[in-house]
């Protein structure tokens, strides 16, 4: 299963998860691909704190330049030898997002209650992907600080209920993700949620719960009708971009004419 955790909102703890999630699969004894397609590489430079520091579970860390056709493709290694593959990403470099969406089974977007995201530039790219991956699942996960305890969790005014509304298929997931105070420290030592002593198990709950329903949303049966409309969406957009783009140049001829 290829997992992609895509968020342009920094406050969206998106690399802790993706990396949380990673550390979930190796727990479980199961070989797992942790993919950075971040500008800032967060996923390598925590593997390399990881393996400074000789952490374990082992979880195998490659950036995404290389691995662009291996996602894509069902036969390459990286897609046999690794039953799971987790790609977190920041949209930075379109290429490598664009990649991890084609390939992608379940696309996790965790949101920030207190940030508000583009959620028209999101739908559109998302409904682009659907082009090229009509199978794609999408779970919309709500990231609250830790004053927000159940502040709006599972209401129809949370910020994950509203952006899912707007994707068509998109499911709103009943796992809350907290931001902590230990976070940060586990993250810049190279652990995840699963390794410090004492640890803190609401925070390890929590990523066990996300898997448990992204592992569900995986299965699910995808709403035809919805996806229909999405794609449709996605092909009329690009008809009027080709038709704007011919309007621009038949108006830019005209000018060196006149």
């Amino acid at each position: 299963m290829i997992i992609t955790v895509f968020s342009e909102d920094e406050f969206a703890k998106r690399s802790i998860i993706a990396l949380s999630l990673a550390a979930y699969c190796a727990q479980n004894r199961r070989r797992v691909l942790l993919t950075d397609a971040t500008a800032l590489q967060y996923a390598l430079g925590w593997d390399a704190r990881r393996r400074a520091a000789g952490g374990k579970p082992k979880v195998t860390v490659r950036g995404s330049a290389d691995l662009e056709s291996d996602l894509e493709n069902p036969a390459s290694y990286y897609r046999n030898h690794y039953p799971e593959t987790i790609v977190d990403t920041d949209g930075s470099n379109a290429r490598n997002t664009n990649a991890a969406l084609v390939a992608t089974d379940v696309l996790v977007i965790p949101v920030h209650s207190r940030q508000a995201c583009n959620r028209q530039a999101l739908v559109e790219r998302i409904e682009a992907a659907r082009l090229f991956n009509p199978a794609l699942r999408i779970l919309v996960v709500e990231v609250q600080a830790i004053s927000a305890f159940d502040a709006a969790a599972g209401t129809e005014t949370s910020p994950a209920r509203a952006l899912a509304k707007e994707i068509l298929t998109a499911t709103p997931a009943e796992t809350v993700i907290h931001e902590w105070i230990d976070d940060r420290s586990t993250f810049d030592r190279g652990l995840s949620v699963f390794e410090p002593s004492p640890r803190n198990e609401r925070a390890v709950a929590e990523i066990k719960d996300l898997y448990q329903e992204i592992a569900r949303t995986r299965t699910q049966p995808v709403e035809q009708e919805a996806n229909s409309l999405a794609i449709l969406h996605a092909l009329q957009r690009r008809t009027q971009e080709k038709e704007l783009r011919h309007v621009s140049v038949d108006a830019l001829h005209g000018s060196i004419t006149h």
